[in-house]
């Protein structure tokens, strides 16, 4: 167990080391050097230009070559079938931005601002209130690969990242929350892999340094979209662990999305997993106003795989003013393990307002 603990450890290390040497090698380059390195990237763009112009060229030729103007006739399938995908795909990062998925921001590659405030309504009569604060700053001459990230978060979902964007509980909503700042490295796309890494610090007394490293790619499967994304993580306080998110939407018309979504945390302190499991209808109603309706059940894999608790939710959300300032409302029925199942309502009042909203 202490071997796979150092063996994740250091690689979380060498990726992300490895990644912002690259970064300082390219800013450190004289600038007759990269001006070279920009002439050099102009020139292939102008041999892959022409060579998509010779490709041009010979399907000119069609009318030469019968067996591929028999295969142009199943083309006529492309477009209905490009348009039911790129509309799944659209829709489901419509409804991610409207209704502020964590996964959007994580994977942001621009600058932006994000506050937050709830009010917690139980079946008591109690109220708790909750800030959130998230920010995300490019740093300077480093060409928008390397950022300064601040956010107020659980440990938990400092642990998960953008992997915890399934729901979680009025209860966990309202446990408290520290102020992390890290640093963030954006990876080149490839073969259609994105990667984050995030060096950073609680902050908060003892100081409690972490690493995370994220992996993520969205893929066509007919008419479904998938979503994967692995993280992999180390806080000096819990040790290593892994965070996986798997996702499906499908577009129900032009108005609804429908997503399943399966999420699991596994931590090497304890050596079991803690997975949630979610399905989930948003319904876009006008330009300004949507609804997402959501069933979520909750549960760990020690000793044996059971459920902890179960969740239903409703969530109204609406543009209140021009383009940055939302208003949300969520009626709630928790179901817990702990309590014997019965139901426990809650609602919650959330006023969210985002700056720099360019980077959607």
């Amino acid at each position: 167990m202490k071997l796979k603990r150092l063996l994740l450890l250091a690689l979380l290390l060498y990726v992300h080391i490895y990644g912002i040497g690259q970064v300082q090698a390219e800013n450190n380059l004289p600038a007759e050097d990269q001006s070279q390195i920009h002439n050099t990237e102009t020139d292939v763009q102008e041999v892959e230009d022409d060579n998509d112009d010779d490709e041009d060229e010979i399907d000119n030729d069609d009318e030469f070559e019968p067996e591929r103007q028999e295969e142009s006739i199943f083309g006529l399938l492309d477009a209905p079938h490009n348009y039911v995908s790129q509309g799944v795909e659209t829709m489901a990062k419509y409804m991610d931005i409207f209704f502020a998925d964590e996964k959007i921001y994580q994977e942001s590659t621009r600058s932006y601002a994000r506050l937050t405030f709830q009010s917690i309504f139980d079946r008591y009569g109690d109220i708790s209130n909750v800030g959130e604060l998230r920010l995300k700053i490019d740093l300077p001459k480093t060409k928008k690969k390397l950022k300064l990230v601040i956010e107020t978060e659980t440990e938990r979902g400092a642990q998960a990242g953008a992997d915890g964007s399934s729901p979680i509980t009025p209860a966990q909503t309202a446990e408290k929350t520290d102020f992390y700042a890290a640093l963030q490295k954006t990876f080149k796309e490839k073969k259609g892999w994105n990667a984050r890494s995030s060096l950073g610090m609680k902050i908060d007394a003892p100081l409690n340094p972490f690493l995370r490293y994220r992996l993520f790619r969205d893929t066509k499967l007919g008419l479904w979209k998938f979503h994967f994304s692995e993280t992999l993580f180390w806080f000096k306080s819990t040790g290593v662990g892994t965070s996986t998110l798997f996702e499906f939407d499908r577009a129900l018309g032009r108005k609804v999305l429908f997503r399943s979504s399966t999420n699991a945390i596994w931590e090497d302190n304890r050596d079991y997993y803690e997975f949630s499991h979610s399905f989930a209808l948003f319904h876009e109603l006008t330009d300004r106003r949507a609804v997402a309706y959501s069933v979520t059940v909750f549960g760990d894999s020690h000793p044996t795989v059971y459920a902890t608790s179960y969740l239903a939710r409703i969530s109204y959300r609406q543009l209140i003013h021009k383009d940055w300032l939302f208003l949300e409302v969520r009626p709630e029925m928790l179901y817990e393990r702990e309590t014997n199942f019965d139901p426990e309502p809650s609602l919650t009042l959330q006023l969210e307002m985002v700056f720099g909203n360019k980077y959607l």
